[in-house]
């Protein structure tokens, strides 16, 4: 089966320790990917703070209005939550 897909992904975790088995899939999935945990906080549809992580390919560093677009489409709550963690991540 062939699937695309469009990286820098975001996604959230309960605990952070599921971010290494994240990790483990995508490398499963593709050796190119890499998982980078970058920020806590709130998903628009409430309930306890949870991890947010971000798929993207090995070597390549996101820019800020990526990771930004990412994190909106995944859900996270930029009313509520501050993108500090993240800042050390893109390239501009």
């Amino acid at each position: 089966m062939r699937v695309e897909v469009e990286v820098p992904k975001a996604f959230s975790v309960r605990d952070e320790h599921e971010f290494s088995s994240f990790c483990h899939l995508m490398a499963r999935l593709n050796p190119k990917l890499s998982v980078l945990q970058v920020a806590t906080g709130r998903h628009l549809n409430g309930g306890g703070t949870v991890f947010w992580g971000l798929v993207c390919l090995e070597g390549s560093r996101p820019t800020k209005k990526q990771v930004e677009a990412a994190l909106r489409e995944a859900g996270f709550d930029f009313g509520h939550n501050v993108l500090i963690q993240a800042s050390s991540l893109w390239s501009d």
